[in-house]
């Protein structure tokens, strides 16, 4: 199959696109400018000139594809437009990235016994309603012909990098303290990278239209969390900190979606497209993996930024 993955030297992006190449796929990669051309080659896919705000690059990259993964737009409504557009009324697929904050409940750091599953019907909190009023939208195109597919990854994690770890590790080494919110007792879900990339991979060959999943081997609370971090930075251990010096460390928006939780149940994708995580825990990860390799005992220069990315 011929796969166009958008933000594939990112992060997700880029596993997902070896994970489809080490499947017998062939990748090709949406890039602006000559810099972002040279560094898609340079990862080894097809480099593809376009650009998501641009709906004609974006049908030209389409339409010589079987399928693409959009990795890296998941709150860029109009980007979501112009891939559907794209797509609608051809035989290509359609694979978009959400996430589960879509479950978000905001919770201070306290525990919470509710777990999702998927349902259209949710009814998510402000914050996060225009992500999951975009995801309906994708899966509602189904019903149109167009084969679309919406997965939610959990906390990503492993090569010692993630959206959300490299935060609060950042700012425990900054501070010379780790924090979590409260009790610290919140719970949210995680899976290692590689896994992630293979539930990709399994969507864009079997998922079938309309399709919606959560992506998650495990869950941890976030005292569990910040605890691992100040073991890997040989710092005291994790103390709790009220929203306002959260806020204050790594940012509201962080503060607010790391003392939250969102708790989902993963059956499904288990169940309908044989997805089984391998990957090292979380907590086995950062303590003991690759965090420990990458953030391990670092010396940080405020001065110079000298901080591991």
């Amino acid at each position: 199959m011929k796969v166009l993955v958008t933000a594939a030297t990112g992060y997700l992006g880029r596993a997902v696109a070896q994970r489809l190449q080490s499947a017998g796929h062939h990748v090709s990669a949406m890039a602006r400018s000559e810099a972002s051309l040279r560094a898609v080659t340079a990862a080894g896919f097809q480099p593809v000139r376009g650009d998501l705000t641009d709906p004609l690059s974006v049908r030209a990259a389409v339409a010589e594809v079987d399928a693409v993964i959009e990795t890296a737009a998941a709150d860029n409504e109009s980007a979501t437009e112009i891939l559907l557009e794209a797509v609608t009324g051809t035989a290509k697929r359609y694979v978009r990235t959400s996430g589960t904050s879509v479950f978000t409940e905001l919770s201070g750091g306290e525990s919470s016994d509710t777990v999702h599953a998927e349902d259209p019907a949710f009814e998510p909190i402000p914050p996060v309603q225009h992500r999951f009023n975009l995801d309906r939208r994708v899966v509602a195109a189904a019903a149109t012909g167009t084969h679309t597919v919406v997965l939610r990854p959990g906390m990503i994690y492993g090569g010692g990098g993630s959206e959300q770890l490299p935060v609060l590790l950042r700012a425990a080494m900054r501070d010379r303290v780790s924090r979590y919110m409260g009790s610290g007792l919140n719970r949210y879900p995680n899976v290692f990278l590689d896994d992630v990339a293979q539930a990709y991979v399994l969507a864009v060959e079997s998922a079938p239209a309309g399709g919606e999943y959560n992506i998650a081997a495990d869950e941890a609370t976030m005292r569990e969390i910040a605890e691992g971090i100040a073991q890997v930075l040989g710092l005291e251990p994790a103390v709790s900190a009220t929203m306002e010096e959260m806020s204050e460390a790594i940012g509201l928006l962080y503060a607010l979606g790391l003392s939250s939780n969102a708790r989902v149940d993963a059956s499904k994708i288990r169940a309908e497209l044989g997805w089984t995580p391998q990957g090292p825990s979380l907590l086995d990860d950062l303590v003991h993996g690759s965090y420990q390799k990458v953030w391990g005992h670092r010396e940080v220069s405020l001065q110079t930024g000298d901080v591991p990315r």
